[in-house]
């Protein structure tokens, strides 16, 4: 028999287990998200006979629309399956309950980061759409200016960071996040080797979140600053984190440096009309920050 509910207190050890089956990620990733995300009633879960097969996470966001509007929405994260229950279409099935709680809890919208490019087409299949997009570069050493010529950069708080990434997004669709999430990130950013920064360039300031992909390779998830300060600030950062290599990844429009190139990212799902047609069929916001 298969049931699909909310998350129980004493269940949380399984889903570490789970988590780390699927992902294989560090005990000490999966810790730090439940320490700062693990609330049961965010927590979907789909059980098999009584034991655990499947779960997903739901984290709150804000969809800044046109004029200001805004619109709730819940985030698909973590959506993990036991190796030995795939194949039954249970990823399908939380994902379709999704909808119910969702919808149940008022929320007018869910969105969704695939961890790859061939996943765009599953969520596909249960009615998510391509929304949100990013601009990527990557950038060897010898191609980071060594004189970041009046930009300097250092760490952050959450709540800074946070003010400096809402003041560099005003105006443009997307997400905004609560500071729990971007504590969540900032402890990702740590336990890699980066951080939460500021950027300043002649005097304007910006953000950016660092994590070391591997010994050599550093990601900055989210670039914000104008376009033409963008080389600098880089150069800033690259003298905080030394790497071989900078992944760079800004919003969509932003084309401040030599090279880059646009990449789908993220995709939604509306569950309020009148939110969806304000939003608008053709608009691509920036998400930023997937916790991936």
């Amino acid at each position: 028999m298969v049931e699909i509910r909310t998350s129980r207190p004493e269940e949380m050890e399984a889903q570490k287990a789970l988590w780390h089956s699927a992902f294989g990620d560090e005990p000490r990733y999966i810790d730090w998200f439940y320490q700062c995300c693990g609330r049961t009633e965010s927590l979907l879960v789909l059980l098999e006979d009584g034991k655990l097969a499947s779960m997903l996470a739901l984290l709150p966001q804000t969809l800044m629309l046109s004029g200001g509007e805004r619109a709730s929405a819940c985030y698909i994260y973590a959506l993990a399956t036991d190796p030995a229950a795939r194949s039954r279409g249970y990823g399908r099935q939380l994902l379709c309950h999704v909808d119910t709680y969702v919808k149940g809890l008022g929320v007018d919208c869910a969105t969704v980061v695939p961890a790859e490019p061939s996943l765009f087409k599953f969520f596909g299949t249960v009615n998510f759409a391509p929304c949100f997009a990013t601009r990527k570069l990557e950038l060897l050493r010898d191609m980071v200016g060594k004189d970041a010529g009046g930009a300097c950069a250092r760490k952050v708080e959450p709540e800074e960071y946070n003010r400096l990434r809402d003041a560099q997004l005003d105006g443009l669709p997307g997400v905004r996040y609560g500071e729990e999430l971007i504590r969540y990130q900032q402890g990702l950013c740590r336990m890699s080797g980066g951080g939460l920064y500021r950027v300043e360039v002649d005097g304007q300031a910006g953000c950016a979140a660092a994590e070391y992909v591997d010994e050599g390779s550093v990601l900055f998830k989210e670039l914000l600053i104008a376009p033409d300060k963008m080389a600098r600030a880089v150069a800033a950062l690259a003298q905080q984190l030394p790497g071989v290599r900078y992944h760079v990844r800004t919003p969509a429009g932003w084309d401040g440096l030599s090279g880059s190139y646009i990449q789908p990212f993220g995709m939604i799902k509306w569950y309020n009309e009148e939110k969806r047609q304000q939003w608008g069929q053709d608009s691509k916001g920036y998400m930023g920050l997937g916790f991936d």
